[in-house]
């Protein structure tokens, strides 16, 4: 059969597009979009979490070396801001985060030369967490320095100038009432001294504990 010459070149183009139509249906779908970042879980402990916390107690100074030194004890008030550095990790007892907290406090003086010291610490603590616990022992260290009029008393050489060092230790347990308020108790070791930069620099080592309140945002 002849076909007319004007409808030749429709033909030869139809036929040649219907291959490529049909090589359309296999090609692959659109590659997928990546996959979202994992959502907040809303734990306290998760990394970037930040808490006030406050804490009112007293120490009471000993003698590490026997040597004869006079009692000087204080109350303390302890202001915290804290941030978690981590998300919970580990298994076992070990199971827990890192939280870095700025600390300022203040204390009065019940025994002893001088009436206050007042001063701040950077700290590093270790939460100890457990799944749905809601106990939660804790371990810090910290330094900073202080400021204090008991250098004024020249009968004492414990403390020699205004300006002290003081190095902290502390093992604490927390309660967690819900997810925004917990208590905390914490007993710890305090250590004065300003590293012999003025005459008089036997140091203070003191023993107390502090009752506080922990507020997470």
């Amino acid at each position: 059969m002849k076909i007319p010459a004007i409808r030749l070149p429709v033909l030869c183009c139809f036929l040649s597009i219907m291959p490529a139509a049909r090589a359309g249906q296999d090609m692959p779908a659109p590659a997928q979009a990546a996959p979202s970042l994992p959502a907040r879980t809303g734990s306290i402990f998760e990394a970037g979490t930040i808490e006030l916390q406050s804490g009112m107690g007293a120490y009471w100074s000993f003698i590490p070396d026997g040597s004869e030194r006079p009692d000087l004890d204080y109350t303390l008030s302890t202001y915290r801001l804290g941030i978690m550095l981590s998300d919970v990790h580990g298994d076992g007892w070990l199971r827990g985060n890192t939280e870095f907290l700025l600390e300022g406090f203040y204390g009065s003086v019940i025994t002893g030369p001088g009436d206050w010291l007042a001063g701040g610490a950077l700290q590093l603590r270790y939460n100890f967490v457990q799944p749905e616990a809601k106990w939660i022992p804790y371990f810090q260290i910290g330094a900073g320095g202080l400021w204090n009029d008991i250098h004024k008393d020249k009968s004492q050489e414990l403390i020699g100038q205004s300006f002290e060092f003081n190095l902290q230790a502390t093992l604490g347990l927390r309660r967690q009432i819900n997810s925004r308020w917990g208590v905390t108790l914490e007993g710890g070791y305090r250590h004065i001294s300003n590293a012999d930069l003025a005459d008089r620099n036997r140091g203070l080592d003191s023993l107390g504990f502090l009752v506080g309140l922990v507020r997470t945002f």
